[in-house]
């Protein structure tokens, strides 16, 4: 009994020595304590090989390799990209701020429209040409990301009309046309008793506008007022009539002068009766003194 438990404790310490050591050198001979092949293993055998193996061992390796080698390798899973932002997004060739809703402002009639996704696995769905009409024109951008995902970008393009710069007007001054020269009118003469002048105007385009300035109290002498046109776009352009107001005492004066004018046309022809028969009498008296004096000599003859 006590021979089979020393036996028992013996087998238990040695056994996984006996078990380890089944490395076979290549001189043939046992390693005594290799259980796998490497460096400084049967040094003095000639080395070792990892092939050469006790047969529990290249049984127990190829069982191994065998249950490996049968395994499929696991596929890896692909994740596809949800990435539905865009990179740039471009009017003619003019960049402008990528956000959910842009707003562009223009006068042409069309544009070009080019959108480009930070993925270039993602789909892009919009209008590239658009005819704009006048006011607001909107364009959908829609994104289909790699995985299906969508986003949709607003873009608001607004056309304005373009505004006349027409600054072209007819004036009037009592119901006369007014000439200009380098947007200075001749000068128009006014009576003393005036205090503004009556003006009157047609504009080219009706969507232009015309302020009339300093067209009140006028002064004796030079005075300067002002049409002053603003165009569709807000361009303006200053049309100066020049007023003479006459002084009372230079008017009165001329009022006088042609009274007297009127007087004297009245008087010319009463003087030239006067005349005319002032050359009959003195026709009369020469003749009637040249018939005396020849008779008269007749008779101091005889």
């Amino acid at each position: 009994m006590k021979r089979s438990v020393v036996l028992f404790f013996v087998m238990l310490f040695f056994y996984p020595v006996v078990v380890r050591a089944n490395i076979v050198c290549n001189d043939g001979t046992t390693s005594p304590s290799c259980s796998t092949c490497h460096k400084g293993c049967c040094s003095r055998h000639g080395g070792c090989s990892s092939s050469s193996s006790s047969s529990s061992g290249h049984s127990s390796t190829s069982s191994s390799s065998s249950s490996s080698t049968s395994k499929k390798p696991a596929t890896p899973k692909v994740v596809k990209s949800s990435d539905t932002s865009l990179k740039k997004v471009t009017i003619d060739e003019e960049d402008i701020p990528v956000l959910d809703n842009m707003v562009y402002t223009t006068t042409k009639e069309s544009v070009t429209i080019l959108v480009v996704a930070n993925d270039s696995k993602a789909t892009l769905d919009y209008k590239k040409n658009l005819d704009l009409t006048i006011g607001e024109n909107v364009i959908n951008i829609k994104v289909t990301a790699e995985n299906g995902n969508v986003k949709n970008y607003k873009l608001s393009i607004k056309r304005e009309r373009i505004l006349s710069s027409n600054k072209n007007i007819k004036i009037f001054v009592a119901g006369k046309e007014v000439n200009f020269n380098s947007f200075k009118s001749d000068i128009i003469s006014v009576s003393n008793d005036k205090e503004n002048i009556d003006i009157t105007y047609e504009l080219e385009d009706s969507g232009a506008k015309a302020e009339i300035i300093d067209n009140e109290n006028l002064q004796v002498g030079h005075n300067e007022i002002i049409v002053r046109v603003t165009a569709e776009n807000g361009e303006t352009q200053d049309y100066i009539l020049v007023v003479e107001k006459e002084d009372l005492k230079e008017e009165v004066k001329e009022e006088k002068d042609v009274v007297q004018e009127e007087s004297q046309s009245q008087d010319d022809p009463k003087n030239d009766e006067d005349a005319t028969s002032m050359a009959y009498v003195l026709f009369g008296t020469g003749f009637l003194g040249g018939v005396s004096y020849f008779i008269y000599k007749k008779i101091k003859k005889n």
